[in-house]
């Protein structure tokens, strides 16, 4: 039976992915889940996602009361190897100077876990992304300001940086962090309505 008794939970502090969930009228518990991410050798980008977003779900939803829903995610760049958030503004311009003018996916791994059971959904979503070139000076520009640290690929498709973004192949929200649509979906698929 469908209710809206059950507590969604976001495992994350992301005001992107807050502000996604909360533009699909989702109000979620914030409990960022604080966990090493240290992926295991030789993973891919797909299952690195997965795996991450599976272990901040599970790792949120142990002080979870039973039955809510957890959700974790963790996002990627990938193109010729997995790129996180830069470590420094070196590593910003060494990422964004290997970007320019090429494509490269942007994957998300989502994975949703109902507290106090083994019911638990994990997905992966694409998006493929073009940047136009650009010069030295812009990307210098655009490194002075705030933007590029704490993004996976050094960039925000909703920032400052769009302007550099030739066009996308899949969905867009998935490259601001949280692909809500798919996810949406298998929230509906949960026995319980979550609010």
């Amino acid at each position: 039976m469908i209710t809206d008794n059950t507590t969604l939970i976001l495992a994350s502090a992301s005001a992107r992915r807050i502000e996604l969930m909360h533009r699909e009228g989702f109000q979620p518990l914030i409990q960022p889940a604080d966990i090493d991410e240290t992926l295991p050798e030789g993973i891919g980008p797909r299952d690195a996602v997965l795996f991450l977003a599976l272990k901040k779900a599970l790792h949120a939803a142990t002080d979870a009361p039973a039955g809510s829903l957890v959700v974790g995610a963790d996002t990627i760049v990938y193109k010729d190897g997995i790129i996180g958030k830069p470590r420094d503004r070196a590593d910003a311009e060494a990422i964004l100077t290997r970007l320019a003018g090429t494509a490269h996916q942007v994957m998300t791994g989502v994975a949703v876990v109902q507290a106090g059971c083994r019911h638990s959904v994990a997905f992966c979503d694409v998006t493929d992304v073009y940047f136009k070139p650009y010069t030295a000076a812009d990307l210098a520009a655009y490194l002075a300001s705030d933007e590029p640290f704490d993004k996976a690929g050094a960039y925000a498709i909703q920032g400052y940086f769009s302007r550099y973004i030739d066009h996308i192949e899949g969905d867009y929200d998935n490259v601001v962090g949280l692909p809500v649509t798919r996810l949406k979906t298998v929230l509906a698929g949960f026995d319980n309505a979550v609010r």
